[in-house]
């Protein structure tokens, strides 16, 4: 194997797996063992990289040239390495290619290529991706704590990494002394600084207690863009409920019905949550919340007081449905 194309959607799982990768090749006593090679150097210089693949190393140990950001224009440098005598493996990640990619059709079809694409995570992977890591770090996380990570980063991989790596330490557990990782112990070590806060926001917001809402907001200094997020799935996943319910479904039997599954604990809340939206209401939280996003990321803005106000204009809608 002397390539590894790693390219999708989900940069972040692209960028975790070539960490992976390149910890194999980690040597403290050999500076050189992975050499980094910029995408963009390609586009300008094909050969660079047939160079960086057959340098000797100093030290006569294995090298691992890691790519970041290969782009289109990089794929002159693929056939040019493919077509130098074999040397040091390669590992290169890209962001989401095209349909019809001409450098993936050249991964596919060439022989000592390994391509894996990684597509935007959503929360019904929240139990597989923390199991997936967790693996690692000799972790079993339950669906709930799953759940509470995968909302914490926001389904970067990276993130949700660096937190199982804090709960390992916390529960001192290895691949060989194994450890159940359960929603308390999330809390108890704080992950993402006031998670617990911000579910519980969420669902004062989406069930219609503004009292509480600002209460909460006013532990959360900072949160503002993940807050909208996870109220961005939050509505989201009550839109595709109320769905159902419009079509003739009982709220309870949406609720159960709920793919992914709703966690036990969830359920009362998110029957009462769906007695006050209706779908005209969701679609105008949901446009409201992505404007607010892009308001934020505009130069100038008022940044977390866009998010605020977004926030309590949102709790204060469910409010008016409790009446």
């Amino acid at each position: 194997m002397r390539l590894v194309l790693l390219y999708g959607q989900d940069e972040a799982a692209s960028r975790d797996f070539a960490n992976q990768l390149a910890r194999q090749f980690a040597d403290p006593t050999n500076p050189m063992a992975v050499e980094t090679v910029d995408g963009a150097t390609l586009a300008k210089d094909p050969q660079a990289l047939s160079a960086a693949a057959g340098a000797m190393s100093m030290f006569g140990d294995r090298t691992l040239v890691r790519v970041d950001g290969l782009t289109e224009d990089g794929l002159d440098a693929l056939v040019a390495l493919f077509a130098a005598p074999a040397g040091n493996p390669v590992v290169a990640t890209a962001g989401a290619l095209k349909k019809g990619s001409k450098l993936v059709a050249w991964a596919e079809r060439t022989a000592g290529v390994a391509a894996l694409v990684s597509y935007e995570p959503s929360l019904r992977d929240a139990l597989r991706l923390a199991t997936e890591i967790g693996a690692e770090f000799g972790l079993r996380p339950s669906r709930e704590a799953a759940v509470a990570l995968f909302e914490a980063g926001s389904g970067d991989r990276m993130i949700i990494r660096r937190e199982l790596e804090k709960l390992s330490l916390y529960l001192d557990s290895a691949v060989d002394r194994p450890k159940p990782a359960e929603i308390a112990d999330i809390a108890a070590i704080g992950v993402g600084a006031g998670d617990g806060d911000q579910y519980a926001l969420v669902a004062a917001v989406t069930g219609g207690r503004p009292a509480q809402a600002v209460d909460l907001l006013g532990r959360l200094p900072g949160a503002g863009i993940i807050v909208l997020r996870a109220l961005e799935r939050r509505l989201t996943m009550l839109l595709g409920l109320r769905g159902m319910v419009d079509g003739g479904a009982s709220v309870q039997s949406a609720v159960d019905g709920a793919r992914p599954p709703i966690f036990w604990r969830e359920k009362e809340a998110v029957a009462a949550e769906l007695q006050l939206w209706s779908t005209p209401a969701l679609v105008q939280g949901l446009a409201a919340l992505l404007a607010a996003e892009r308001a934020i990321k505009t130069s100038g803005s008022l940044g977390e007081t866009l998010a605020d106000a977004a926030i309590l204009t949102l709790s204060r809608r469910a409010a008016a449905g409790r009446r």
